[in-house]
């Protein structure tokens, strides 16, 4: 049996990120990175992709003004990627940011000019979900991890 969850409580939603970001090290393989995602998911709107009450998928949503929202965090376990499950978490998301009269929705991922192969299917995956490039910059994260600004409007 699957579910999406909306999760309140903020135990739990650290619990689930730390428990699915450690199974991803080829996106999510900075020690730092982790724990910043565990410790600050909890102040997001928190979603989570049940099989069998199992967690295999998560999102993490934040508000940046009253007209946009963004992705703060998304992962699916990669066993589960492929399948749906990604479209299905943003789908819940966006209703849910609709009805609040949320205009906009972005995330931020790893640019164009990095040649890191994850990153390039997430890339392509928020743009079969209908996101756009806006731009790619290195003052956020650096020269070395160019962020790619990406959005769409709902």
């Amino acid at each position: 049996m699957t579910e999406i969850k909306q999760v309140l409580n903020q135990e739990e939603k650290s619990r689930v990120t730390n428990y699915i970001l450690r199974q991803l090290p080829e996106w999510f393989g900075i020690e730092e990175a982790i724990v910043n995602y565990v410790n600050n998911v909890v102040n997001t709107e928190f979603y989570v992709y049940n099989i069998s009450e199992q967690p295999v998928g998560l999102i993490g949503v934040q508000s940046n003004n009253k007209y946009t929202s963004e992705v703060y965090v998304m992962a699916i376990l990669k066993e589960y990627q492929n399948r749906g499950i990604g479209k299905e978490l943003l789908d819940s998301v966006e209703d849910d940011l609709k009805n609040k009269n949320i205009k906009f929705l972005m995330v931020k991922t790893l640019g164009d000019s990095h040649p890191d192969k994850y990153y390039k299917n997430t890339r392509e995956f928020y743009f079969k979900t209908g996101f756009y490039p806006l731009e790619e910059i290195k003052e956020i994260w650096g020269k070395e991890n160019p962020c790619l600004i990406m959005a769409k409007n709902l």
